[in-house]
């Protein structure tokens, strides 16, 4: 089953020789629901020309509204993540060959994953794998006290997460997991056979900041923690309208002023110090700065910061990334 990833756009062709038109049905829905009898989307064109047949659809963005993703809960073992972090999306292919009679081609089931690829990656980027984690082994994860996880999508097998101790556990059925990282080495596979992949994490004592942590939905459609070890810098910015006041009389009140305040509303701020990373942390650091959903010690937030230059040791010596945010909040509460 191809795993696809939705902020980028996936395309459906259909080229049959003669044919007048096309459809697709999009069915999507999430796990633990039924799959719908009736299409969600229905897509059609007409064809160009008699010598342009071809019809694309882009489907990426019709999954979108299926894919709501809020905040992670940590865990202790191996649990299924949220359903509504991915869907499913089968698709069904038709050519109109006779005028306003549709032929289907073929039926197709997509997993729909909240990420996106790179430019460099070309047209339908998309992976077959049965073991396929959302996020970058190669990076070390540094981590305070808190116990983060890693999403990893898997096909129905037996698994083992093993760090210090062993996790044997069963997916009876596609989705996507957490696996927990209580330790500094990780090594994850099927059961009895190889490795598949190894994760790395430090936990790192810091004795003086208060560790903030930050989590975002990162380019593979996961939920990825960064901790920010040093020193922050928290302010308030504050917006408001005002008009002149009329006199109450004219022998005014002084106390009174010529000025009244409204939609008066604040937000804070904060900046964030990693503490010294490795040179590959900017590959996290981009995906922060690209990411729709991000939250500071679980309070929602928008990055601030536009740009971020790339870190390396030659020529920085130690790396260390600071990063704007904005509470995505009023300090006001005028929710209606």
């Amino acid at each position: 089953m191809k795993k696809i990833f939705i902020r980028s756009p996936y395309f459906i062709q259909v080229n049959e020789a003669n044919q007048l038109g096309s459809k697709v049905e999009l069915y999507l829905y999430n796990k633990g629901t039924t799959a719908p009898t009736l299409p969600t989307y229905i897509l059609s064109k007409k064809v160009a020309s008699t010598i342009q047949l071809e019809n694309t659809y882009n489907i990426a963005n019709y999954a979108k509204e299926f894919i709501t993703p809020v905040a992670p809960v940590t865990v202790s073992v191996p649990t299924e993540e949220n359903v509504n972090c991915w869907a499913y999306c089968i698709v069904k292919r038709y050519t109109e060959l006779t005028l306003g009679v549709y032929t289907l081609l073929d039926t197709e089931t997509f997993v729909c994953l909240n990420g996106y690829n790179d430019y460099t990656g070309g047209y339908n980027n998309s992976i077959t794998d049965d073991i396929v984690p959302l996020i970058n082994t190669d990076i070390k994860l540094y981590r305070s006290t808190n116990v983060p996880y890693i999403n990893v999508f898997l096909d129905s097998n037996d698994y083992n997460w093993y760090g210090n101790t062993s996790n044997f556990f069963s997916a009876t059925t596609a989705g996507l997991w957490k696996l927990p990282v209580n330790y500094n080495t990780y090594e994850f596979g099927v059961d009895g056979s190889p490795t598949d992949f190894y994760f790395y994490s430090e936990q790192i004592c810091e004795p003086k900041y208060t560790p903030i942590t930050c989590t975002f939905i990162n380019r593979f459609g996961g939920w990825q923690y960064l901790t920010f070890f040093k020193a922050n810098l928290k302010s308030i910015e504050t917006t408001s309208k005002d008009f002149n006041l009329l006199p109450s009389s004219v022998n005014y009140n002084v106390l009174q002023g010529q000025k009244r305040v409204f939609n008066q509303q604040g937000k804070q701020k904060i900046k964030c110090n990693t503490g010294w990373v490795d040179e590959n942390y900017f590959d996290l650091i981009q995906d922060l700065l690209l990411s729709e959903v991000i939250l500071l010690d679980n309070k929602p937030a928008i990055v601030k910061s536009q740009s971020a230059e790339y870190k390396t040791h030659l020529k920085d010596k130690n790396i260390n990334y600071e990063i704007e945010f904005e509470f995505n909040y009023g300090l006001i509460n005028d929710v209606i």
